[in-house]
Formats: structure tokens, sequence, C-alpha cells
């Protein structure tokens, strides 16, 4: 698969959260792909740039190292991202300002590139629990894991979540969830997450639960479509938060996480 996005879940990272998707197959006009992701929950901007590449081809993903990448914040201070390796860019100890709009600006031969996220507060989970399902509509038999939190009134909130099963990372797209809140503002939520990774007696799951923007949620929803619903020998990219014309995403988000051990 050679024109790579990678997609938060439910967050993937974002960075996290990652999907390979075939997307623009055109080998001529080759895109700059930018995922990058602030995490609040360890203060550390990720960003990672590369190029499409003809799907036909056997070539590597190229990636960009000569790019200069800052963040910017809402009061207009801003900060570079040090260039780490093959395409990665990485800020570490960024504190982050909840409720606030970030800008990402990337700077590229001359060509600029930018994106803006707000990163919104934390809904913290109550607890995890999970139910033994028998199978039906399309899932197999097994636990279903149930994500439980009070979504605050009065405010709009976008989520997305991921799972951890004894510590491995799990990232496809129909391996978490999104949500808004328009029809459940200030209600609790219990929700059972089907389709989710294979669990068995004794494995240790964590969900993390992501409070995301509009743009990265209209994102996600997009990337999943075009990943499950999609026959086209070409399907359309999702919508990015980029500018000129960069394929990606930049998400600027927090969340809160726990875990449990299955009987």
């Amino acid at each position: 698969m050679k024109n790579i996005l990678y997609i938060l879940i439910a967050v993937a990272t974002f960075s996290s959260c990652q999907k390979d998707i075939d997307l623009d197959l055109n080998s001529a006009n080759p895109s700059i792909v930018i995922e990058a992701n602030y995490a609040a929950e360890d203060s550390t901007v990720s960003v990672r740039i590369t190029k499409t590449v003809n799907y036909f081809g056997s070539e590597a993903v190229p990636t960009v190292d000569n790019a200069t990448v800052t963040i910017t914040d809402q009061n207009g201070v801003s900060q570079s991202v040090p260039f780490s390796s093959n395409g990665d860019y990485t800020l570490t100890n960024y504190a982050p300002q909840l409720n606030t709009i970030y800008s990402l600006k990337v700077v590229i031969g001359g060509v600029s590139y930018s994106a803006s996220s707000k990163m919104a507060s934390p809904v913290i989970m109550d607890t995890i629990a999970y139910d033994w399902f028998e199978g039906g509509f399309g899932f197999d038999e097994g636990f279903v894991m149930v994500i439980n939190f009070l979504d605050p009134a009065d405010t709009v909130n976008f989520y997305a979540a991921r799972f951890t099963v004894n510590g491995t990372e799990f990232n496809r797209l129909d391996e978490g969830f999104t949500q808004d809140d328009a029809l459940t503002d200030g209600n609790y939520q219990s929700r059972p997450l089907f389709g989710g990774p294979q669990v068995d007696s004794l494995d240790v799951v964590g969900l993390e639960l992501l409070s995301i923007d509009q743009a990265i949620y209209n994102y996600l929803n997009e990337a999943a479509s075009i990943v499950g619903g999609s026959t086209s020998a070409a399907p359309g990219n999702p919508t990015s938060n980029w500018d000129n014309d960069a394929l990606g995403y930049f998400s600027a988000y927090s969340s809160s996480r726990q875990e449990v051990t299955l009987p």
C-alpha cells in the first residue's frame, strides 16, 4: 500500500491511532502527507511527513526530512518542532493549554502548509465494563467492552476511542468508535464497543477516551467510510484540515484512560 495516511480511531495516536489506507493513486503528482498529533496527556507534539507514491510501484514511501515545523498557541507564542529521524518531528514537554486553539505550520522547499486544531478538556471515563455477546448482526460471540462516562452538559463534544490488549495497541478503523453528543448532551453514556479487537479471559484491556475537535471527528468518519464501504479503484481522500492540498490531519486532543482484567 503506497499512498499512506495514518488515521486516528479511535487515535488515534492519531500517531498512536493509525491506519494505512490506499488513497490517491496518481503517480504523476505526489502529494505531501502530514500526520500530526499534540497529545495533552504526555505533552508531546508528534509530526510525520511523507509523500505519496505510485500505488503500482515498488518503491518505499519517501519521507520528508528537510521541513521546518512550528507550533503556535492561541496567544501567538511559537515553538519549533525539531526533526527526529525518517520524516518524524517531535517536541516533548510542551505544556498544553486546554480549550485553546493550536496552529501548526510546515514549510517544505519554500511551500507552506498550515492547520489548526482545538484542544478540548478531557472527559473522564467512569469505568470500563464488559458483557458477553452471543453473536449476531455480523459479529462473532465474545466479550464486548463497554465504555462509561458522563457527557458534560451544554458543551459540544466529539469523541474517539482506542484499545490496548495486554499492552498492544489496536488501531484499525473498525476496532474503535467515534461519537458526538448532538443527541446525548449532558447524559450518562454506557456505550458497547462492537467490532473491537478479539479479547479473551485474563486479557488486560485498556481503553482511552479521546476528546477531539469536529474536524478530526469528521476526518475519522470519512476515513472509516472509505475503508469500509468504498468499491472505487481510487477512493477519495478524507477531508484534511491542512491547507495547500496537503493530505493528512493535525489533531490536538486530550484523553482519559482505564484498564480492566477480564475474568
